[in-house]
């Protein structure tokens, strides 16, 4: 292993790691990559075979044959022509296929981001897994790209310039043979000094797509606190380090590509020099001297290319390998439909205890809530109010204890149906950019009649129908148009839609005026009546709605009953 953790192999290895890394992407491809790949090899051939035909040109000039000139130019534009047909079959083939490579992957990277468990998403950061799923995964298309438009083709070429440059001359072949392997190990070289450099730069890429991000979305809260100029500098910062490790990568390749043009140029002035001294002494023709010279001319942008793709193939296992980091590390959660029923029934929590490490969060927590119950949930701000009701979407897993629905274990439910009938209301907010009817939708496909009624139950139908669009209206992204109150309630009519078994509320209702607050729980208490209702919340007048109220103190759970109205008195 590296320093960057990637595997030192073999340069085979490396070229080819990244197309049995795309090959499960392609399964369905296989005629296509023998079409792409097949006339790539014609379109090549063809071309190198108008420096041989020059040369013959060149020999029946020098032999006084005009006619034969004539049928040559015509085999020298039939080659150029059917290298141009051929090549377009190449470039779209090959533009097929790595499209096709991408959007499998793309398609299989986010079934597996979705699927990691909650607990994934607090140790990662937004940005890098954005750059993950979108330049980490091109720049991996761009390599199948040129692996198929250039490397195979090339390969292919080279042997069909040997072959020809053995018929103009044994001589020519053996210099081709030795400059093939030094071209080669010059790209090697340069690839061997890059190798530890390319999965720095995909991880600056991801932390400067994290910071553009956090100030994106943070723009109000870095105007507010007047920080724009640190924002800039800690930006400009990230900018720096990814400049200087892209530039260390520049000064390899231009070594790199410095002394390609000069090793081709030394083969060419051998094959000048003393090609041309054994044409006089064995008075050879002059235009196999010609066609050696521009056949090597032409394999000098292929050849190179050879030793820019080890380069490249360094680039392309360093995004595959944090590819891999989310498509292989496992730790998802099976989220199949069931076909499984949940009925109405009591929730209970028995000798419940969790941690985060070292810090016991709840310990011995025991309580029931029957259906149709409103309880409350409060306490010191972090005393865990938030992991608790995780615990029942199972988004954590409780160390001991068990907790249970209508009588089974919640462990034993299938996660897509227990979530389904769960339905979650956060303090912060999270709607789509699209129309207020998608936010309340959300996934669901329901009736114009039950949105409006989702509506009103959250108090949120009468500012709807005041907009000129109504549930058409756009809300902007994180529906920066609207208010936080606003944003609340059309949650909390996304919520209600899905007539959850369990709806909790966790602090859903801070950005709310108290009038409205007591019209949405007097609603919910009427429209949800068979459903358990749990409130997380710190004020008073909310928590008077509730039949049961939780206290968590230190982890511990403490609660008072007492009919409705009542929790100001009682605390």
């Amino acid at each position: 292993m590296d320093r960057q953790g990637i595997p030192k192999k073999g340069v085979i290895s490396r070229l080819i790691e990244p197309v049995l890394f795309a090959r499960r992407f392609l399964s369905n491809s296989t005629r296509l990559f023998v079409l792409v790949i097949s006339s790539g090899v014609v379109s090549n051939v063809a071309l190198l075979l108008v420096p041989f035909y020059i040369g013959e040109a060149v020999t029946a000039l020098e032999n006084g044959s005009f006619s034969r000139t004539i049928h040559i130019g015509i085999l020298i534009i039939l080659a150029y022509t059917v290298s141009a047909v051929v090549n377009f079959i190449v470039t779209y083939g090959a533009q097929y296929i790595s499209q096709t490579y991408a959007f499998n992957l793309r398609k299989e990277f986010v079934a597996h981001l979705v699927r990691k468990k909650y607990l994934f998403f607090e140790t990662q950061t937004s940005g890098d897994l954005l750059s993950r799923g979108t330049q980490d995964i091109e720049q991996t298309r761009n390599f199948i790209l040129n692996i198929f438009t250039n490397l195979f083709p090339t390969i292919f070429l080279i042997i069909a310039a040997f072959i020809l440059l053995f018929l103009i001359s044994p001589y020519f072949s053996l210099l081709l043979a030795l400059a093939v392997p030094l071209l080669v190990y010059l790209g090697m070289m340069s690839s061997r000094r890059q190798r530890p450099i390319w999965k720095q730069i995909r991880d600056t890429f991801g932390k400067l797509g994290e910071a553009l991000q956090e100030n994106i979305v943070g723009q109000r809260v870095v105007r507010g606190l007047s920080t724009e100029n640190q924002e800039i500098e800690k930006y400009s910062s990230l900018t720096k380090q990814y400049f200087d490790e892209n530039y260390n990568v520049v000064r390899s390749r231009v070594v790199f590509n410095s002394l390609l043009p000069l090793v081709i140029a030394g083969i060419s002035s051998v094959i000048i020099g003393v090609g041309g001294y054994i044409d006089l002494l064995n008075r050879g023709d002059v235009g196999g001297l010609v066609s050696a010279v521009m056949i090597f001319s032409i394999l000098t942008s292929p050849v190179s290319f050879i030793g820019r793709m080890i380069v490249f193939s360094e680039n392309s296992r360093a995004a595959i390998a944090r590819i891999q980091e989310i498509t292989e590390s496992g730790d998802e959660e099976q989220v199949e439909k069931s076909d499984d029923r949940l009925v109405p029934g009591t929730l209970s929590f028995d000798h419940v205890r969790f941690s985060r490490g070292d810090r016991v969060i709840l310990r011995d927590v025991t309580f029931k809530v029957n259906p149709g119950e409103f309880i409350g949930i409060t306490g010191k701000t972090g005393v865990g109010k938030t992991s608790l009701v995780n615990l029942i979407t199972r988004y954590y897993e409780a160390d001991s204890g068990s907790i249970t629905l209508n009588g089974r274990n919640i462990n034993d439910i299938q996660l897509s149906l227990l979530r389904s009938r769960i339905s979650i209301v956060p303090q912060e907010i999270n709607l789509l950019s699209g129309t207020i009817r998608e936010n309340i939708l959300f996934g669901l496909d329901a009736p114009d009649e039950m949105i409006i009624s989702a509506a009103r139950i959250a108090a949120i139908s009468d500012f709807i129908e005041s907009l000129p669009l109504r549930y058409d209206t756009m809300v902007g992204e994180r529906g920066i148009t609207l208010s936080g109150g606003q944003r609340q309630r059309i949650a909390i009519a996304r919520a209600v839609l899905r007539n959850p078994l369990i709806l909790i509320l966790d602090d859903a209702t801070s950005s709310v005026d108290p009038d409205t607050e007591i019209t949405i729980f007097e609603n919910l208490k009427s429209a949800l009546h068979d459903s358990i209702i749990i409130l997380i919340s710190l004020r008073a007048s909310a928590l008077s709605f509730a039949n049961k109220v939780l206290i968590l103190e230190e982890g511990e759970l403490k609660y008072e009953e007492g009919e409705e109205g009542n929790y100001v008195d009682r605390i």
